[in-house]
């Protein structure tokens, strides 16, 4: 189910869940005097007080144990059709928030992992789309990125394992954070100004989070790796994520 920042009290009562996920998320916004200082990303700051947020939420079957990722694919595909990717405004961007139900069977970083891997593979199985030319389907090269219906995405992924890297914890369930990877190339391009940027978040992250800002974070533009960003390790000592997809 997609649906705007201001939409929250139109959710129908079988998405109850989604409710309490996305009351969550805005509460990681909010200033609480003497609590933890502010959300380190000043965009994502930027983003919720104009009330810019878009959320997807993708609901857990029983029957099945499984999540339903057509809902992940139509409402991605949807999101991206609506978003005038040529034409991106900083100020009026709306950042997609992916919501998976909380399941109390699902609680380790590794399963967490595997719902991610299992989602990305169904996008790239799902798309009909060609893969954009310019981008690699080689992970490990310097311009692949995830890609989907095509569109050029950056994947953050957070989740309750998380128990140091607090700005990747966005409560009780998998959450996806998707851009289209362009936006950073605006928000944080490759001068003087952008690393000026990107230092400022990364302090922040520092000062936010309770261990040191990932070193797997980089820069597309600098020709830095993507994949091991999406999903990082709670510390800065274990390997990034192996990427085990297969692209057509």
């Amino acid at each position: 189910m997609l649906l705007n920042q201001g939409e929250l009290a139109d959710l129908p009562a079988n998405f109850g869940w989604g409710h309490a996920a996305i009351s969550y998320v805005l509460s990681k916004f909010k200033d609480r005097a003497g609590a933890r200082p502010k959300f380190p990303c000043t965009f994502g700051q930027n983003a919720v007080q104009r009330g810019n947020l878009r959320f997807l939420l993708i609901p857990y079957a029983l029957d099945t144990s499984r999540y339903d990722l057509n809902i992940l694919a139509s409402g991605l595909r949807t999101y991206i059709e609506q978003t005038n990717i040529n034409s991106i405004d900083l100020n009026r961007h709306r950042p997609l928030l992916v919501l998976f139900e909380p399941v109390t069977t699902l609680t380790t970083t590794d399963q967490f992992k595997q719902v991610f891997l299992e989602a990305m593979q169904f996008l790239i199985d799902e798309d009909n789309g060609p893969w954009p030319v310019h981008v690699s389907k080689d992970p490990a090269h310097n311009t692949w990125t995830m890609c989907f219906h095509g569109c050029e995405l950056f994947v953050n992924v957070s989740h309750p394992g998380h128990v140091l890297r607090n700005s990747r914890n966005l409560g009780p369930g998998l959450a996806f954070v998707i851009n289209p990877r362009k936006i950073f190339d605006i928000a944080a391009p490759a001068d003087r100004k952008g690393r000026s940027i990107t230092a400022t978040i990364r302090r922040n992250i520092d000062i936010y989070d309770d261990v040191a800002h990932s070193p797997l974070l980089g820069s597309y533009l600098l020709g830095e790796a993507q994949w091991p960003q999406y999903m990082i390790p709670d510390n800065n000592e274990d390997d990034p994520l192996e990427c085990p997809l297969h692209f057509k």
